[in-house]
């Protein structure tokens, strides 16, 4: 009888241990999240509007509001925008990287700082190797990763918009290892993963971090 109570004692203080890790795990509700940020696990909540399921690791995929649908038990991303938004060019942008290529960072524009409403048409955007940096950039992959969120300002609209990063204040705001996905932290003037200690180079911006997407 006292081994079967020792037992259930075990297993219950297991179960609570791995209860708590779980909450740890999970995002707090009302957090401002990014595309590519870890919000909870799939053993915690399902995927709802704005996020996926990967490996197992519910993703977000805009920036807004996490917050958790009780009912569903599904994890949400509430988007800062809803009414459309004509861009114009000296506009500030905070965008995702979609693809690289050896003069041209392509991009997609998420956000307008200051304007609390939706883009209207194209969202795409491309960065020219020129334009990342006022210093000498070999190639634009040096610079930035896919996945990163950064901070632009658009040069040109029509026919196509065209964007740069140069100066202290554009360029990447949150990062990822590009081994484990895990955001990157600032020490001194490189990027370092908290997880797995890979060090990064990108062009950040000075507020590298901080989560400002209203910055202008």
């Amino acid at each position: 009888m006292m081994r079967q109570q020792l037992i259930l004692l075990v297993i219950e203080n297991i179960i609570y241990k791995e209860s708590m890790l779980i909450t740890i795990l999970m995002m707090k509700e009302g957090s401002l999240v990014f595309p590519g940020d870890k919000l909870a696990t799939s053993e915690e909540l399902l995927p709802g509007y704005g996020t996926y399921d990967m490996g197992g690791e519910i993703i977000s995929t805009l920036i807004g509001n996490f917050f958790v649908d009780k009912k569903r038990m599904s994890a949400e991303v509430k988007p800062l925008t809803s009414m459309p938004l004509v861009l114009k060019k000296g506009d500030v942008a905070i965008c995702e990287v979609k693809q690289l290529t050896e003069a041209m960072v392509i991009v997609e524009l998420l956000h307008i700082a200051g304007k609390e409403r939706a883009i209207a048409g194209e969202k795409d955007g491309a960065i020219h190797i020129s334009n990342v940096s006022k210093e000498y950039v070999s190639t634009p992959g040096r610079m930035y990763r896919i996945g990163d969120i950064i901070r632009a300002k658009i040069i040109q609209v029509e026919p196509s918009i065209q964007l740069s990063t140069v100066g202290d204040t554009f360029g990447a705001i949150k990062s990822f290892c590009m081994n484990c996905r895990t955001a990157l932290v600032k020490k001194d003037s490189v990027l370092e993963c908290p997880s797995c200690e890979r060090r990064e180079e990108r062009k950040i911006a000075k507020d590298y971090g901080e989560g400002n997407i209203n910055e202008r």
